[in-house]
């Protein structure tokens, strides 16, 4: 995105990812679904990587935690929304029309790209008398229009070091390392969770697909909690600052999210270990979710705002530490579990979790000082 824009990556990638879609749907083996599945998690995932980029384009300051809160509730919503849909489908029919659906939505996405998306990058440096000139939506959308008028100044070098060069200020390693660190377990949780619910409770497909509508409500219910709360306590942090708002006040967030997201792991491990009623796996798995929800937003805000010319980068760090986390524990969530049982693989991620926490205390005492400390990015374009 700094060195083609940001409308033809969204739209190159989605294209893919549509394509990678009907691949997965038609795969005649496992070796080409699995391949296909490859290629549709690289390029499915670009409003993921790259949504700080459209919010810090787009809103003021003022404005970015609650639209990070938006952004965020549809990231941790769809791998939910996904498996629900999946249960019923599967039910009645076979799992390539699952992903019939898929690749549906996915050209729906596409197609509100192309008729509705905008090149949201401007240089506030350059007079508006004085900017290019936009000539055709069709050129903008494939990036010839950005190509022809240097509408971003980047070399393809240096635009490849604006990652690496980010990962280096201690601000935004402490963040990403933290994020790995609380939702890793999300996505192996969300991936195992039918293998210990089928023989525990007996749940066919149609009832885990009943079964995750526990973390969409957690999703929705932390979307419309966080709405209010990240505005509350950054108005009230910058009233105790005399009027000015510091990075480090969006991480305030995090110590209400963490007794959620320890309580609701210790939880569901023991209600998986001893058969507790379904009731309470779901409101462990639910408590656990609010919490992501809430911290996944102030943890994006506090990198954003600690260094927004770098909104690209630290939100595609982030990305990688929700996903490489995920895939990690996915490979040995259930062979752990299976061999200390539940209660202790998910109190031991319950114990991490809380360990993390130490890592937000170390950057609400020291991050103003780190961010000094490393300096500005000071990239040629923001």
């Amino acid at each position: 995105m700094a060195y083609f824009g940001r409308l033809p990556v969204l739209f190159w990638f989605t294209f893919c990812a549509l394509w990678s879609a009907a691949f997965c749907a038609g795969a005649a083996n496992f070796t080409q679904y699995e391949a296909a599945r490859v290629l549709n998690g690289f390029f499915s995932t670009v409003a993921q990587g790259g949504g700080l980029v459209f919010i810090n384009d787009m809103f003021f300051v003022h404005e970015h935690a609650r639209k990070i809160n938006v952004w965020s509730f549809f990231i941790i919503l769809s791998p939910y929304l996904g498996p629900l849909m999946t249960g019923f489908i599967i039910a009645a029919s076979t799992w390539q029309w699952a992903f019939a659906l898929y690749v549906l939505m996915t050209g729906l996405c596409l197609t509100a790209i192309i008729s509705f998306g905008q090149e949201t990058y401007y240089d506030r440096r350059i007079a508006p008398e004085s900017q290019p000139l936009r000539k055709s939506h069709l050129q903008r959308v494939v990036g010839l229009e950005q190509h022809r008028t240097h509408l971003i100044g980047n070399t393809f070098s240096q635009a490849m070091m604006r990652p690496v060069r980010a990962i280096c200020k201690p601000v935004v390693l402490i963040s990403t390392i933290y994020y790995t660190l609380i939702f890793a377990w999300v996505v192996g949780i969300n991936t195992t969770l039918s293998i210990f619910l089928q023989p525990l409770y007996g749940f066919g497909p149609r009832q885990i697909g009943f079964f995750y509508f526990t973390p969409i409500v957690a999703t929705i219910l932390g979307e419309a909690c966080g709405h209010w709360l990240h505005d509350f306590i950054a108005a009230l942090c910058t009233r105790r600052n005399s009027g000015r708002l510091e990075a480090e006040a969006r991480l305030w967030v995090i110590y209400i999210a963490t007794p959620f997201m320890v309580a609701g792991l210790v939880l569901l491990g023991f209600a998986l270990q001893h058969g507790y009623a379904y009731m309470l796996a779901g409101l462990g798995w639910g408590l656990y979710v609010f919490g992501i929800m809430i911290a996944t937003v102030g943890i994006n805000a506090y990198a954003l705002d600690a260094y927004p010319e770098a909104a690209g980068e630290v939100s595609a760090w982030l990305n990688f530490a929700r996903t490489t986390g995920g895939v990690f524990v996915t490979e040995w969530q259930v062979p752990w579990a299976t061999a200390v049982g539940p209660v202790a693989a998910l109190g031991t991620q319950a114990g991490i979790t809380a360990g993390a926490f130490l890592l937000v205390v170390l950057l609400q005492v020291f991050g103003k000082r780190l961010r000094h400390y490393g300096g500005r990015l000071n990239f040629r374009t923001n």
